[in-house]
């Protein structure tokens, strides 16, 4: 099968997923939105975004390590346990955490939603273990697997949403104790489909593996924690200095936002194995022609789903009025669809160059200018602020690893010709 092809069955077969899973993710959100009210959704969001914190951690590049590494067997049964005493700590360090959270009983991180951390913090080892599937999946171009096991686990959380009103549960934790039973159902199904692919995958601690997957993960694990804290500050920030209904407008409106960033996510995971293969090969010629290629497509895809997103947003003022006013962020947010699809694809690249103390300061710089501009405007102009402060953000990374890109292959093209 040509490189094309693997790359199509693989991303199709993750989109195809995805529209069951964003389906069924739109719909719970739609639901719960409407169940809630802007003030209910606020404390939502407020939990699901705090713990949502932690899953980045839990990849802290380690996928990427595994895929340099995984001609070593040892490296299967070693990520899984590494990944699984990550997932924990930060478990702890999650609730650990709760004791100095800002809040009152009506504002901030009131008791309510500290006991819906609490509740929901389990999701986090639970993703630390869906991302250890992916990486499997990743590496066998089997990406259906992927698929079989988020789509049953949103259909089911989908379904346990749908059956809570006739059971007498209302509110926001029963909608957040749902959420997690999803992720753990999606957790042991990927689990169950990893075992196919590795049946010797188990549990091993071999410190020169471990030692050798750090040291690779670690400088795209800080970008991680750098793109962990640039993504949720404008949340955290508006959750400190603005009302719970601030939080709710904002939080369905990135929600909605968030639904078309995987596609680029999936894109990529089919591309960069192959990208790896171009590199170690030293066929530059085949590498850009990917890296273009990725580009080209994804752009033009953003733009038509950019649009049609567009035209769609008055589908807030239709889940309950108060969310009418999700409509201005939500299209704000759209601006910056093209960048993050660019942006992407420029990550990736820099991985695969080995550029990965670049990529990090390319973050670090992003980070600290989204959280002065959040914190700076978010106490005076609100929501609008933080979706035009995440576009500029976005702009700036997208820049800048079109710099290092660019300078690189410039060096690497005068040392060929000189």
């Amino acid at each position: 099968m040509s490189n094309r092809s693997v790359i199509a069955l693989n991303t199709v077969s993750q989109i195809v997923g995805k529209i069951i899973t964003g389906g069924t993710t739109f719909i719970i959100s739609l639901l719960i939105a409407k169940s809630l009210g802007a003030s209910g959704f606020g404390d939502f969001t407020k939990i699901t975004t705090f713990v949502a914190f932690f899953y980045l951690f839990a990849d802290f590049g380690l996928n990427t390590a595994y895929l340099e590494l995984s001609d070593d067997k040892r490296a299967q049964k070693n990520l899984l346990t590494v990944r699984v005493l990550l997932g924990l700590g930060l478990m702890f360090l999650c609730l650990a955490l709760l004791a100095f959270l800002p809040g009152t009983t009506s504002g901030g991180y009131s008791p309510l939603v500290k006991l819906g951390i609490i509740l929901f913090s389990g999701s986090i080892l639970f993703q630390a273990l869906i991302t250890t599937a992916n990486a499997f999946f990743q590496k066998s171009l089997r990406y259906e697997y992927a698929t079989y096991a988020l789509s049953a686990g949103s259909i089911c959380t989908l379904f346990t949403v749908c059956l809570l009103p006739s059971l007498h549960l209302t509110g926001v934790l029963p909608n957040i104790v749902v959420l997690a039973w999803g992720s753990l159902l999606t957790a042991g199904l990927s689990l169950f489909f990893a075992k196919k692919l590795v049946p010797s995958l188990s549990f091993s601690f071999n410190i020169d593996v471990v030692k050798k997957m750090l040291t690779i993960a670690f400088p795209l694990g800080l970008t991680l924690l750098c793109n962990v804290v640039y993504f949720h500050a404008d949340s955290v920030i508006l959750t400190i200095t603005k009302s719970t209904y601030d939080v709710g407008i904002y939080g369905l409106a990135y929600k909605m936002f968030e639904l078309p960033l995987v596609i680029p996510t999936f894109f990529m995971n089919a591309v960069f194995p192959l990208l790896l293969v171009s590199k170690k090969k030293g066929d530059m010629a085949a590498f850009i022609r990917q890296m273009k290629q990725s580009l080209s497509i994804l752009f033009l895809l953003s733009l038509v789903i950019g649009v049609g997103a567009y035209i769609s947003a008055p589908v807030f003022s239709h889940i309950k009025t108060d969310f009418q006013a999700s409509i201005l962020p939500f299209r704000i947010l759209l601006v910056s669809l093209p960048i993050f699809y660019l942006t992407s694809v420029t990550m990736w690249t820099l991985i695969a160059l080995k550029k990965r103390v670049q990529l990090l300061l390319i973050y670090f710089f992003s980070m600290i200018v989204n959280v002065v501009s959040n914190a700076v405007c978010i106490p005076q102009y609100g929501y609008v602020a933080a979706a035009w402060i995440t576009v500029v953000s976005e702009s700036l990374v997208l820049l800048l690893s079109f710099v290092i890109i660019q300078r690189h292959f410039y060096l690497e093209r005068k040392v060929v010709f000189k």
